[in-house]
């Protein structure tokens, strides 16, 4: 329970869930306090998240190494994505409280390969949502676990 905003509500945490082994993902990278995964929704094909391992809500739960852990390990795979996909531009972005769009109550930062031209528009479809564009072109593309594992590992053959 983080106490600086509103969190969405959730009967289990997905990516506790997926730490204690309960649910399958294309895992990129573990360390002791990350885990990198392929986003199941792929607004760009590679994107992935960093989580930390303990559960904090938003940015502002984090510890500092916890932070520091993160970005280290979102450079690590920024510079696999490069190698993997060959992409234009890399985009993170994090999001903290229901305000703010965020959908599980545990911090992520999302890294995502860019290409010019894509119909992602000028960043992540949630933007879109609260500035009250037209989300139609930014739609998401749900992948099934097995073409997360072939996304994970070829950007893991790039750490």
């Amino acid at each position: 329970m983080s106490a600086f905003f509103e969190l969405p509500q959730v009967d289990a945490c997905v990516f506790c869930e997926m730490m204690a082994g309960r649910v399958d993902k294309g895992l990129v990278e573990e360390t002791p306090q990350t885990l990198t995964i392929v986003n199941h929704r792929q607004f760009e094909i590679g994107q992935v998240l960093v989580i930390p391992r303990r559960h904090a809500p938003t940015l502002l739960d984090l510890t500092d190494e916890e932070s520091d852990a993160v970005m280290r390990a979102a450079r690590r795979v920024a510079a696999a994505l490069v190698s993997a996909y060959a992409p234009d531009g890399i985009t993170l972005y994090q999001n903290n409280g229901v305000a703010s769009l965020q959908e599980v109550p545990h911090f992520h930062m999302h890294v995502v390969p860019r290409r010019k031209g894509s119909d992602w528009g000028d960043g992540p479809p949630h933007i879109a949502a609260l500035e009250g564009d037209s989300p139609q072109l930014r739609e998401r593309v749900q992948v099934d676990i097995d073409t997360e594992h072939e996304i994970a590992a070829h950007i893991r053959a790039e750490l």
